[in-house]
């Protein structure tokens, strides 16, 4: 049996469409406050841009679990 982990990072776009950005292994003990920091200045140096449309607010962020079970 094998877990993996994902963050998910979800940002509103400029013309109201949600992004969504994902990171593979985060740490353990991520709280939701560094991950707002980091989405902030992802933000602010305008570092998600899809279809020509900026990143402009935090929507949510959150952490999916999945378990593998190898058959044999």
């Amino acid at each position: 049996m094998a877990d993996t982990r994902k963050l998910t990072m979800v940002f509103t776009l400029d013309n109201g469409d949600d992004f969504k950005y994902n990171l593979a292994d985060p740490k353990d003990e991520l709280t939701k406050s560094e991950v707002d920091v980091v989405m902030q200045k992802m933000i602010d140096t305008q570092a998600i841009i899809k279809d020509n449309h900026k990143a402009t607010a935090i929507k949510e962020a959150y952490i999916t679990t999945t378990t593998q079970d190898i058959l044999a």
